[in-house]
């Protein structure tokens, strides 16, 4: 072998990282004790000197070929390694568009899949906090703008009627503490400590009692609500926490169901489950928004007014109360608005 060539060979080696070299090292190790074992035999096979000699010029290119083959597979392997540590150090330093772009069917490759799939759960979840800070920051400054300037009204002395502008302020402070509630029950869900205290209760009756409670929001739109049970439905289930679903969904279809029109809830029992539905005569849910229809603080329409302080979680906190009592929330086909939860019979 020329010098030009094992040069050439030690520039790369030296080029190599330490997972490539350790690579290389285990080769020749591996390389170095057959040989040995090769010359042990040879002596104990009384092998005279000429016939050693040739032995050892065939093992010298075999160890210097394998050399060379032990290094050009050290080198992917180091390569790709090295993409992993480059992506690494730009997701620590905040890129998590980075990915390493390792395609490989071994450990190595398993190991670059895992990690852009921990990026690609990193992105979202950053993606997540970035629209939950932007709704929560654009929900209170409405609200809050609202106080400040009844605040001011009523200090400066230029408010007309300062009771019409205590009753304004505690609209506001309302829906701040909707907000408030909201975000925290969102919370427990997210983390899985929300506390259920179950009982059997009649779905039918804490559906009228949650229509009651929504009946003054329908009538000043002049929407009519409408209840459909033909017999007492019993489930399973938090009460309260129920009822705050059931009100939720009320609330959302009153709010999109045109003037005059109806609210229509009903319950019924089936073979498997207990179902509830609201439906409104509205619009409907965009065929855009109904894949992340009950995704966290997002909303049909971002710019509609946000003065009930939902944050767009409504349907997202709906879900979670659902999936906890083991029940399904979806969409249905409309026309119109339409929510369906489906909840399991209880053992008798």
């Amino acid at each position: 072998m020329s010098d030009s060539v094992a040069n050439e060979i030690g520039h790369k080696v030296h080029r190599m990282n330490r997972l490539g070299r350790r690579f290389l090292a285990a080769n020749l190790a591996v390389l170095g004790v057959a040989i040995m074992m090769i010359a042990i035999a040879a002596n104990e096979m009384f092998i005279n000197d000429h016939d050693r000699r040739l032995l050892m010029w065939v093992l010298i290119p075999a160890v210097l070929s394998a050399a060379m083959v032990a290094m050009l597979m050290a080198r992917p392997v180091a390569r790709d390694a090295k993409r992993i540590c480059d992506a690494a150090m730009r997701v620590a330093d905040g890129d998590l568009s980075a990915r390493t772009g390792v395609v490989r069917n071994d450990e190595l490759g398993e190991a670059a899949e895992m990690f852009d799939v921990m990026v690609d759960r990193l992105n979202s979840v950053e993606n997540e906090r970035s629209l939950m800070l932007s709704s929560i920051s654009h929900d209170l400054r409405t609200p809050l703008a609202a106080l400040r300037a009844a605040v001011e009204a009523i200090r400066d002395g230029v408010a007309d009627d300062p009771d019409l502008y205590l009753v304004g302020m505690e609209r506001q402070v309302r829906a701040l503490t909707f907000l408030v509630d909201d975000l925290q029950l969102h919370t427990r869900l997210v983390s899985g400590t929300l506390q259920l205290n179950r009982a059997r209760i009649d779905l039918t009756e804490l559906a009228d009692e949650s229509m009651e409670i929504v009946r003054p929001l329908a009538e000043s739109r002049g929407v009519k609500l409408l209840l459909e049970a033909t017999e007492r439905v019993m489930v399973e289930a938090d009460g309260s926490q129920l009822a705050r679903v059931i009100r939720n969904l009320l609330d959302n279809a009153i709010r999109h169901a045109p003037d005059g029109s109806v609210v229509l809830v009903q319950v019924a029992r089936g073979d498997a489950n207990v179902m509830l539905r609201v439906h409104d005569e509205g619009t409907g849910f965009p065929t855009e928004f109904r894949d992340r229809a009950f995704e966290p603080f997002t909303r049909a329409d971002p710019a509609r007014d946000t003065r009930t302080g939902t944050a767009g979680l409504g349907l997202s906190i709906a879900r979670g109360i659902v999936n906890a009592h083991d029940g399904t929330v979806a969409l249905g086909d409309g026309p119109g608005g339409d929510v369906r939860i489906s909840l399991p019979i209880p053992a008798r």
